[in-house]
């Protein structure tokens, strides 16, 4: 799956040293990148964090998920089949 799904992080209303603070921290092994003004979060109509969207590269939004991810297998699965009908 790694080859059809990239995961990138992205630090709401946060600058680049608090995003590489909270990577380091927490070693989140994709990368994370500030949204200082909260335009991307505002683009996305301003979601609790944690929130996890799939898209297509096109930017199609295919799932959405507020909160953090309690059932990673069904949520890899969910993810897999989804991708799958595209």
């Amino acid at each position: 799956m790694s080859k059809d799904i990239k995961i990138i992080g992205i630090a709401c209303l946060d600058d680049k040293k608090k995003a590489d603070a909270f990577k380091a921290n927490f070693r989140v092994p994709f990368p994370i990148f500030p949204d200082e003004k909260g335009d991307i979060w505002k683009m996305v109509d301003k979601p609790g964090t944690p929130t996890t969207v799939l898209t297509t590269r096109s930017g199609k939004v295919l799932m959405r998920h507020v909160g953090v991810i309690n059932d990673f297998d069904g949520f890899v699965k969910e993810m897999k089949d989804i991708t799958a009908k595209q």
